[in-house]
């Protein structure tokens, strides 16, 4: 690969504005995961000395085992028998099998991946869209071992970059960075094509380098999500479950944890166990049994 700066020679600003123009005008709807693929490198490929190429340099980052990883599940209206029909099993903490997963930001269709945000709870909350007052299954993984990750939409450093050089170097970044975190609604499923395809084709390094992909919260600005890699999620351990609710305050959080559940000990089926019990106090000391 060459030096940055050597590529960037060859970036026309004006031309990659005008390609970026074109880009955000396609009907994604009508294009194939390949279309896509073709289109986003349309983008940012140039014309080099060395052939039409294009340079990227992705941020890496790490989480320190000891790191928690939170998940949400929403918990329907209709099940509150314990053990839960969807908190029931070890399995139910993980990510969901692969001949029922659908496309995701980063999955393509009945490719699972464990989707997770990392240190603060109240993201993956907001990434379900759980309403204040609902119960739901707040799923708990420590890291065991230090968690490479590969950051999307993170600004490149620009050392040794003049700036008219730092500034396409950013024009690339931002585009990727855009069209990774649209927003995808109900019937627009399709445009995560857009996002699967810019992590796979230009932020997956091997994986003795990369556990997991970071990127931002599209539902908590300035939050970030970590999703792992199918083997590198043996890196996480299961702490247990929270069954909880959640009130907003302003910017404040305040979870209120009803149950806990946790491996029963056979491998296979989870246990529930009350606040203020051995095992919460155990394996969620944090929680607050004060009542107020």
């Amino acid at each position: 690969m060459i030096p940055i700066q050597d590529f960037l020679k060859y970036v026309d600003m004006s031309d990659l504005h005008e390609k970026i123009c074109r880009f955000r005008n396609l009907d994604f709807k009508k294009l194939s995961y390949q279309e896509v693929q073709s289109e986003i490198s349309k983008v940012i490929t140039f014309g080099t000395p060395h052939g039409n190429i294009s340079v990227l340099t992705p941020s890496n980052g790490s989480y320190p085992s000891g790191t928690r990883f939170y998940r949400v599940r929403a918990i329907d209206e209709d099940d509150r028998v314990l053990p839960l029909k969807s908190m029931s099993k070890i399995s139910d903490c993980w990510e969901a099998p692969n001949s029922i997963t659908k496309p995701g930001r980063l999955n393509k269709d009945k490719e699972a991946l464990l989707y997770t945000s990392p240190m603060h709870p109240h993201i993956a909350v907001e990434e379900i869209k759980i309403q204040d007052g609902v119960l739901f299954s707040l799923i708990v993984y420590e890291a065991i071992e230090q968690v490479n990750v590969t950051i999307i939409g993170e600004p490149t450093a620009h050392e040794g970059l003049s700036k008219d050089e730092a500034l396409k170097s950013r024009m690339i970044q931002d585009f990727l960075r855009h069209e990774f975190i649209r927003d995808v609604g109900t019937g627009t499923e399709y445009l995560y094509r857009i996002s699967e395809s810019i992590a796979k084709d230009y932020f997956d390094l091997p994986p003795h380098v990369q556990d997991a992909w970071c990127y931002p919260s599209i539902a908590k600005k300035g939050g970030y999500n970590t999703c792992f890699r199918v083997e590198s999620r043996s890196k996480l351990r299961l702490c247990g479950v929270q069954i909880a609710s959640v009130s907003r305050q302003n910017d404040d959080y305040l979870f209120n944890i009803k149950l806990i559940a946790k491996d029963s000990g056979d491998g296979s089926t989870l246990s529930y166990h009350q606040i203020g019990s051995e095992e919460q106090l155990k394996i969620f000391p944090e929680i607050s049994t004060e009542k107020i």
